[in-house]
C-alpha cells in the first residue's frame, strides 16, 4: 500500500499539473530523453543505412555487453564494486576503513568499476552539466564535511555506531532487535519498546534522512526563488 500511494500520488499531480507541468516544451527534462529514445528504438520501424547500424542494434550490443560486464561486479567479484586501497594498505586501522571504504565508510581515494554504484545518484550521461555539479557539490558536503565532523565531534553520540551503516542499532551500538518489539499482529509492543529504548541511527543514515525531509521545503524554496 505505501509503494502503491507513493507512486499513484506523484501520478494523479502530474495528471492535475499536465497544462503546466508535462505538455509546455520548456519543462522537458533531459534524462526523459534516454526513455524516449529507448521507446522509439524498440517500436519504430528505421532502414539501415550503408555503413551505419540501427537503433534496435545499437541496443542490443549495449544491452549484451553491459548484461556480459555486469555478471563480473554484481556475482563474480562484488570487490569490483569499491576498490579500497586504502582499507589494503592498512587492513588493521579502523580510522582507515572509516576514511576509506567504500561499502562502511567515507570512501575516500575507493575506485568503482561498476556503473550501477557510480551512478547511483544520478547518470552522469543523462544529466546537464550544472544538475551533476549541484549533485556532486551537495554529496561532498555531506559526506565529506558535515558526517565527519559531526562523527568525530560525537554528536548525539555518534562513535557508539559505525560512521556508515543503514542498520539500526541500540544505545550501546547493538544490532536493534525489530522482531523483540513487535508482537504477533505486527504491531509495536510498547513495554518491549520501552525496554529496548529507543531507535539509534549512523551519522550518515541520520543525515540522509534530514536531508530528505528538507528537499520538501528546499523544492518549494526553489520554486519561489527561480520561478516566483
Amino acid at each position: 500500500m505505501v509503494i502503491m500511494t507513493t507512486q499513484l500520488l506523484g501520478f494523479g499531480w502530474a495528471g492535475i499539473f499536465r497544462r503546466f507541468l508535462v505538455e509546455p516544451a520548456a519543462m522537458w527534462w533531459p534524462s526523459n530523453l534516454v526513455q524516449v529514445s529507448l521507446f522509439r528504438a524498440l517500436h519504430e520501424n528505421e532502414k539501415r543505412e550503408r555503413g551505419r547500424m540501427t537503433r534496435t542494434q545499437f541496443f542490443m550490443i549495449v544491452l549484451m555487453s553491459s548484461f556480459a560486464y555486469y555478471l563480473f561486479p554484481g556475482y563474480l567479484f562484488p570487490m569490483l564494486t569499491s576498490l579500497s586501497w586504502v582499507c589494503w594498505v592498512f587492513p588493521k586501522s579502523v580510522l582507515a576503513h572509516q576514511l576509506g571504504s567504500g561499502m562502511s565508510g567515507l570512501g575516500l581515494g575507493a575506485i568503482s568499476l561498476d556503473w550501477a554504484a557510480s551512478a547511483y545518484l544520478s547518470s552522469a550521461l543523462a544529466s546537464p552539466w550544472f544538475a551533476t555539479a549541484n549533485m556532486a557539490v551537495g554529496f561532498a558536503l555531506i559526506m565529506y564535511i558535515i558526517t565527519p565532523i559531526s562523527y568525530w565531534l560525537n554528536v548525539y553520540n555518534a562513535k557508539s555506531f559505525p560512521i556508515f551503516s543503514q542498520g539500526l542499532f541500540t544505545s550501546s551500538g547493538q544490532d536493534y532487535d525489530i522482531s523483540g518489539i513487535i508482537n504477533k499482529n505486527f504491531q509495536i509492543d510498547l513495554p518491549a519498546y520501552e525496554k529496548s529504548g529507543p531507535l539509534q541511527l549512523s551519522t550518515f543514515f541520520a543525515m540522509s534522512y534530514g536531508i530528505g525531509f528538507a528537499t520538501l521545503s528546499a523544492t518549494l524554496v526553489h520554486v519561489a526563488l527561480f520561478h516566483g
